[in-house]
């Protein structure tokens, strides 16, 4: 009987933790990283099932549509080449601690480098859970989840993207001061270009999302090269949400271009247009 709800509740957590939806640019499918089979899913559960000996299971906070939210909401998906739509796997293996902290993250099936490391960074921040119980007291529980990522066509430009005349721009949160002072804390000034003595301002277009997510960056303009162009990229897609444009009182998806200079030695600056 308790095998029976446990595969009904951890069942429900695994149809639960399955999630896609539009994300910012990412990496491509990876023959590593490709899904399990259900056959293969279902022996999977049966192990997992077995190694369980817990009369109440693990629970994120406020139940698992809410671990669902959270995770969308919060996973950053890293910029890697994509020329098709992909589905990606990912199966996370974690600790639920007797204290409710998520521990000892792991990936069981590694398969594209940056995305497996974003998720680890994302369980390894997870809220306190509650924790499992046996016979009363709270135990210490090994879990898997598997999460599955949809993730757009990252070579589709913002210039192929039609976007309406809006009412009001998108902002930054905070507005120019706070850009140019994340920018200025996000940046690594690329070694090759330091060595060089290489400064110079790359231009990155993008689009932000009704949601305020930043989508489909790439650089406008001459390169110069020396690692800046992927150093301005990388500190566009990992911005925080905006604050959409709208359009007739409602969010809607624009595009936004951001100056980022590169001046030594850390003399970094950035405006909007």
């Amino acid at each position: 009987m308790l095998y029976r709800l446990l595969h009904a509740y951890f069942t429900q957590i695994l149809l639960l933790a399955l999630f896609s939806g539009i994300l910012p640019p990412a990496a491509a499918q990876d023959s590593a990283s490709a899904p399990l089979s259900e056959a293969e899913m279902r022996a999977e559960l049966a192990r997992e099932l077995d190694a369980m000996r817990v009369d109440v299971m693990p629970q994120f906070p406020q139940g698992e549509e809410y671990m669902h939210a959270w995770i969308a909401s919060h996973l950053k998906i890293p910029y890697v080449e994509l020329r098709n739509d992909s589905i990606v796997m990912v199966y996370v293996d974690f600790l639920v601690e007797r204290t409710g902290y998520v521990t000892d993250v792991k990936i069981k099936y590694p398969g594209i480098r940056q995305l497996d490391k974003e998720v680890v960074t994302l369980f390894s921040g997870m809220p306190r859970w509650k924790p499992g119980l046996l016979n009363g007291k709270p135990v210490d529980l090994r879990m898997t989840l598997p999460l599955r990522v949809t993730i757009p066509n990252s070579l589709r430009k913002p210039a192929d993207v039609t976007t309406p005349a809006v009412n009001s721009l998108p902002q930054f949160n905070g507005g120019g001061q706070a850009l140019r002072y994340y920018v200025r804390k996000t940046m690594q000034y690329p070694k090759e270009a330091k060595a060089a003595g290489i400064e110079g301002a790359v231009t990155v277009e993008f689009l932000i999302l009704a949601n305020g997510r930043v989508g489909n960056p790439s650089t406008v303009g001459n390169v110069i090269g020396y690692g800046l162009e992927e150093e301005a990229m990388r500190i566009v897609e990992k911005m925080p949400k905006w604050i959409p444009a709208r359009l007739d009182g409602k969010a809607v998806a624009s595009k936004h271009q951001v100056v980022i200079r590169f001046e030594l030695p850390g003399k970094q600056a950035a405006e909007g247009k």
